[in-house]
Formats: structure tokens, sequence, C-alpha cells
């Protein structure tokens, strides 16, 4: 009897899995192999298996089980590629006026990481910084929360968010903390300065009493008082497009 392939402790970092991030991975180069569930009909399995084939990249159909055994149960829809390295971008030395640029101090849930690098993209964010420690990496379940936006998103190396926003600040960029409080100042009304660097705290505790304090402004969005707050992802959105909306972008 075949001894059975012992089951990961934890989804391989080195893929992306369901349909809309792996055409996005295709569509960027950075897929270098792509597995299948084998006798799958989804039309838009088989144009990515077409497109991988195009692309002269190994392409293996699997037994569903083996999807699902290197996805860690995610919804994988049947599909899932392994990715080469992924590119990195440098917080800038100098930026040329408006950008817009995006720290994120221990935002754990893989889910709010992607909508905040869809954020990012939406709104042509010029860097997005994530910490070395308590917090999310480019994981699979980040590629798949973003539906593969992540590969579009400038993110840059994992770095320590002090060190972070000294460079921004040197850069040029003003530090604005979503941090509410009574000394926060209300983000629709707040003028948001042409280089905001935005950070963002985690689901739990928020910005860190550090960064709150080495930022040149708080804001907050002002809520209903049923509401206690809105998950970081969202909180994103909200601030980045009233960014934007001060800062149109150039056309």
């Amino acid at each position: 009897m075949p001894r059975q392939r012992p089951k990961p402790r934890a989804t391989p970092d080195d893929l992306a899995f369901g349909v809309h991030a792996c055409e996005l991975a295709l569509r960027q180069g950075l897929a270098r192999r792509l597995l299948h569930a084998d006798g799958a009909s989804n039309r838009r399995v088989a144009a990515l298996v077409e497109r991988a084939q195009a692309q002269g990249l190994p392409v293996e159909a699997v037994e569903p089980e083996r999807l699902a055994e290197l996805t860690g149960g995610g919804v994988h829809q049947g599909v899932l590629v392994r990715l080469r390295k992924l590119p990195l971008v440098s917080i800038p030395r100098h930026v040329e006026a408006p950008s817009l640029a995006i720290v994120l101090d221990g935002v754990t849930d893989p889910q709010n990481t992607g909508a905040v690098l869809r954020v990012a993209v939406a709104t042509g964010a010029e860097v997005v910084v994530l910490p070395p420690r308590r917090g999310v990496a480019l994981t699979p379940g980040v590629h798949r929360a973003s539906a593969g936006l992540s590969f579009l998103a400038p993110v840059a190396p994992p770095l320590n968010l002090a060190r972070a926003l000294a460079q921004l600040k040197e850069a040029g960029y003003w530090v604005v903390a979503a941090s509410p409080g009574e000394t926060a100042e209300d983000a629709t009304t707040f003028d948001w300065p042409d280089r905001t660097a935005l950070v963002l705290g985690g689901e739990e505790r928020g910005v860190g009493r550090l960064l709150t304090e080495s930022s040149d402004f708080r804001v907050a969005l002002p809520m209903d008082s049923r509401v206690e707050s809105l998950n970081v992802g969202v909180a994103c959105g909200a601030m980045a497009y009233l960014w934007r909306a001060r800062w149109p972008a150039r056309t």
C-alpha cells in the first residue's frame, strides 16, 4: 500500500489559488507552474491552462484533494499556481506631489491586508509598507483576498515601521495616523497633505503608541455612536479616497 503524502502544516507561501489570483499571476509573468483539478470542466480554469501552456509553463492535472492539501482547505476553484519571486518596490527617496503611501501596523487578517492592497492599486498609491513582525506578508490568503491585485500593488520589503516613517518623512511625506481620540481631526474635513503617509492599525489595538506619537496628524472617520469601529480595509478605502478627492490623479 503506497504511503500517504503528509499534509503540510501550513500553506506554502510561493503559491496563489483561485481563478482571479492565478489569472493576474499569469498576466504579470509571475507564475512558474500551474496545477489544476483533473477532470474539471470550468471554462475559466481551462483558459488559464491554455495561457500557461502558451507561456511554456509546466502544467499538471492533479486530484482535487491535492489542491485542497496544498491550499490548506482554501477555496481554490480548481486551480493554483506556484510563483516566482515577487517584485518589491523601495520606499522613495523623493516624490513629486501628490503621492500616497500606506503603512500597516499590526494588521494580521489576510482579508484586511488584501482589501488594503486593492485600495492601494485603485487609488494609485506609491508604496505600501508591511511590518516584518505582527502583520501579514504576501501570503496565498492575501493574494486570494485581493483577487490577485497583490501582484500589482507597490509593496515594499518588510521594514521596521519606525524606520519606514523616518524614511517617508525624509522623502517629503506628512505622516497621518488613523487613530481616534480627542486630538484626532475629522477625516472628512481634514486638509490632506499632497504627500500623505497614511498609517493604519490592526484589528484590535489600532496604531501603536510610538507610531501615533511620531505622526504629524491624527484623523478619524465620523461614525454613528452605535458603531465602535470599521475594519481596516473599509477605513483604508474611505481615507484613501478622501485623500484622492483632495488630490485628483493627473491625466
